[in-house]
């Protein structure tokens, strides 16, 4: 018997803290004095000592009780800055990350990408809300490198968000089904570029639930009648008190390698009558 020795990252570094609460985790990116607009550019975590092949992105901070809350995040790079760096001429890895109601207290709203990232690279985000002024967002950060078997990583380098609508720092619209897996959204955008991995995000239009929600959300791709899953039961609930947490992955790992010029759609269960005005948004990276 061959024994195949596995991969495992050796080195990471991260911008988390050591206060593990929706106040102290990680750190704040400001809103904007206006609803709906980017906030500020802001620094998460200094020019990286390594290359590194993959990002962990959790969001808390951002719930209220009897109070509305989503956003969409940027994630930013300035990958000139050199080591240790805080960046200062940023760019956009990645738009509109779906963040609502996120709160520790519910696991935190996360997201993971096998992207490249080159050594020396500095990582900031820049919010909008449906609310006006700088309310807190809380934002963590987590890369990896130094694989133990670098022949066996594969990362991608770029990612397409499909279905945000910035306007009203929401996504498209989506119709659950009640305890049962619900119909696809209309298609929230074609393929730009081959993509092998998929992540996905979910927010409601209410303020006061009345009741804890659980959703499994899945992403699927094809031309509309010949459909693949991309993505299965990737999770994401909200209690009473308006905290939400979503996990990065499902049922099985988020990998389906697509091919440019698919169609991308969503579709969702949840675990009770559906919530007021759901809708989503899906990444592919390649």
């Amino acid at each position: 018997m061959f024994f195949t020795p596995t991969n495992d990252f050796q080195w990471s570094v991260d911008n988390f803290g050591s206060t593990y609460s929706d106040s102290g985790i990680g750190l704040n990116s400001p809103g904007h004095a206006n609803a709906n607009t980017k906030g500020a550019n802001t620094n998460m975590l200094n020019g990286i000592a390594n290359d590194c092949y993959a990002i962990s992105i959790g969001f808390s901070g951002a719930n209220a009780n009897n109070i509305n809350r989503r956003n969409l995040v940027d994630l930013l790079i300035d990958s000139g800055a050199g080591v240790g760096n805080s960046g200062s001429s940023w760019t956009v890895l990645i738009n509109n990350l779906h963040v609502s109601m996120a709160s520790t207290v519910a696991g935190m709203i996360w997201y993971y990408f096998p992207i490249y990232l080159k050594a020396g690279t500095a990582i900031g985000t820049s919010n909008q809300s449906i609310t006006a002024g700088t309310s807190a967002l809380r934002v963590v950060v987590r890369v990896y490198g130094k694989p133990s078997r670098p022949e066996l990583i594969k990362c991608g380098t770029k990612v397409q968000t499909y279905g945000a609508v910035t306007a009203t720092t929401q996504g498209t619209a989506i119709v659950p089904g009640n305890t049962v897996m619900g119909s696809n959204t209309a298609s929230l955008g074609t393929s730009s570029f081959d993509q092998f991995w998929w992540q996905c995000g979910m927010s409601y239009e209410e303020s006061a639930l009345t009741n804890s929600q659980c959703a499994w959300m899945d992403v699927l791709a094809g031309d509309g009648s010949n459909n693949v899953l991309c993505a299965e039961s990737v999770m994401q609930n909200t209690d009473t008190t308006e905290r939400g947490g979503k996990h990065a992955f499902g049922s099985k790992l988020p990998i389906r390698n697509i091919k440019s010029g698919s169609n991308v759609y969503m579709r969702a269960a949840a675990s009770a009558a559906s919530p007021l005005n759901p809708t989503v948004i899906a990444y592919g990276l390649g």
